[in-house]
């Protein structure tokens, strides 16, 4: 069986129609800038075999959770980057 590849853009503006072909059998790499970075592939199992695994903790205990603090403006560092592009 062929592979065939497909690039973000495409994959992104036609995605219903790979999907369709991967539900057929057919295997599709996905490539960014000519370069292979991901390939979807048929689901071997069935959905009902997959299992549903509850969490250990809820939710709300996310909400304890801190942000961090940083010694520098990521904004500053963000644009100094994309000038350097």
């Amino acid at each position: 069986m062929a592979m065939e590849t497909v690039s973000v853009a495409k994959l992104k503006s036609n995605l219903s129609q790979y999907l369709n072909r991967v539900r057929k059998g057919k295997e599709i790499t996905v490539t960014s800038h000519r370069h292979s970075i991901a390939r979807i592939v048929p689901m071997k199992e069935k959905v009902s075999d997959l299992q549903i695994i509850p969490a250990r903790k809820p939710v709300s205990s996310l909400k304890k959770i801190k942000g961090i603090s940083l010694n520098f403006d990521p904004l500053v560092d963000l644009l100094a980057d994309r000038l350097r592009r």
